[in-house]
């Protein structure tokens, strides 16, 4: 197994140096942009045969952008006040630490306030609202926050194409600045808005789908696994889940750069190296870097949840993804769906507008929509 580094805070990510730095990458992606378009002119020249050249152009940039702004590490705010989003905002109180054992007890990181956004709003009575999902975002831990600005198109997109009902987003606590909570407390604030939906609002467990997408798709797996693993907390499952694109094992990003850059998917997804790697060494923090809470490929378990995983086909975590689904699928009594997105790169469902992958992201909003009909129908069928 390769080393495992973790590399300290950049000095381009302290506010002088971070303009410069910024500047001079611009510089660079000017004098490159006619060799790409050039290249991107061609089909053969096109990271992926069937895209557009101006899919490939756009790819490449927002892939740039994404990659300039990630190895400045900057700050990344967290406001608990409602802000745009009024009364569709919500806050969250943690429950007794009684709730919060084993993985999810840390000396140093202790539950906390969290909120979260309603999408299109906040029902009259989420208890009587029947399906429900409840949505935990992506970001590689070091971003996002659930809000209309980062996760409207996301759930305009359920909507629309998947006919989905109402959802909560969660705002959890970062591992970026100025916040730094690094695990468990993503995963504690997973478990604070879980346990306020099934307590607090009086939701039916059989009426909600936790959902989550990259990071939140893992978030995700360790919350269905805590669920299963401590039964004597007697915390109900949810009726199932959707995972998009979930991020299984983040410690290979803390890999030689070598290493990670031989993913066969690396020159075809926007997502590179510089913001997993961000994410990675900030959430494992002191944790063990293969812990299972942390990365769920090699650990599998049993789950009574129904679940559809859905990958792009030519993104970089597909290649990890495909083995967990493949360990998961293989426990008996686990029941698993799966949905290769072709010639997709990561988390079109979020991002997809964006790098022109509406179509295809549309595609994924409509299983997740008939899958979650789907096993929520079958409830009703049951009771």
């Amino acid at each position: 197994m390769p080393t495992v580094t973790f590399p300290g805070r950049p000095l381009v990510s302290y506010p002088g140096l971070r303009l410069f730095y910024q500047l001079f990458n611009l510089g660079t992606i000017i004098i490159r942009l006619p060799i790409w378009i050039i290249r991107y002119s061609f089909q053969n020249g096109r990271p992926v045969p069937t895209w557009s050249f101006k899919k490939s152009l756009v790819m490449r940039l927002f892939g740039e952008a994404l990659r300039m702004w990630s190895e400045t590490e900057p700050p990344v705010p967290l406001p608990l006040e409602p802000g745009g989003e009024k009364d569709r905002w919500e806050i969250i109180e943690p429950f007794p630490k009684g709730m919060y054992r084993g993985p999810l007890e840390s000396k140093d990181v202790e539950p906390a306030i969290i909120g979260g956004t309603w999408y299109p709003e906040r029902p009259a009575d989420p208890a009587k609202a029947g399906p429900i999902i409840l949505h935990i975002h992506g970001g590689a831990f070091v971003l996002g926050d659930g809000r209309i600005k980062a996760s409207g198109p996301m759930f305009d997109l359920l909507s629309k194409h998947g006919e989905t009902g109402p959802a909560f987003a969660l705002q959890y606590r970062l591992s970026s600045r100025p916040t730094s909570a690094p695990f468990p407390a993503a995963l504690q604030d997973s478990l604070t808005s879980y346990l306020y939906f099934v307590r607090n609002l009086g939701v039916p467990a059989s009426n909600i789908t936790v959902s989550g997408d990259s990071a939140g798709g893992n978030l995700v797996i360790g919350l269905l696994r805590y669920i299963v693993e401590h039964p004597e907390l007697s915390i109900p499952q949810p009726r199932c889940a959707f995972l998009i694109s979930p991020w299984v094992a983040p410690v290979k990003f803390l890999w030689p750069g070598i290493v990670v850059e031989s993913n066969p998917n690396y020159n075809s997804d926007y997502l590179g190296r510089a913001l997993c790697l961000w994410g990675a060494k900030t959430y494992i923090g002191d944790a063990p870097p293969q812990h299972p809470y942390i990365v769920p490929l090699g650990s599998p378990f049993k789950t009574p949840v129904p679940m559809l995983v859905t990958f792009g086909a030519v993104e970089i975590l597909a290649i990890d993804g495909v083995d967990w689904m493949r360990e998961m699928g293989g426990v008996e009594g686990n029941e698993l769906e799966t949905y290769m997105e072709p010639d997709a790169p990561h988390d079109t469902a979020v991002i997809g507008h964006v790098l022109g992958f509406e179509e295809s992201s549309a595609q994924v909003a409509k299983k997740i929509g008939e899958f979650v009909r789907y096993h929520h129908g079958r409830a009703q069928m049951k009771a």
